[in-house]
């Protein structure tokens, strides 16, 4: 539920530097760093290189996920 919120919050607000985006959220920025990390390694954020800072913003909009319990064909889309 954290990092859905924080997601929202990127996309929302286009932070333009990770510690605009601590100063909005009020997390630590270590703690905030290493959470953009994870979510950039999972596809979820980019980084984008701002002057010498570097700015989040949402990769994913949607994530659909169709399972057929009936077949092994299971089949997920990012959007």
């Amino acid at each position: 539920p954290e990092n859905r919120r924080l997601l929202a919050i990127i996309r929302d607000r286009k932070p333009q530097s990770a510690a605009e985006l601590a100063q909005t959220t009020g997390r630590a920025q270590p703690n905030l760093t290493r959470t953009l990390a994870k979510l950039e390694a999972a596809g979820f954020v980019t980084m984008k290189a701002v002057g010498r800072r570097k700015a989040p913003s949402v990769a994913v909009k949607k994530i659909v996920v169709e399972i057929d319990p009936c077949s092994d064909r299971d089949r997920l889309r990012v959007a």
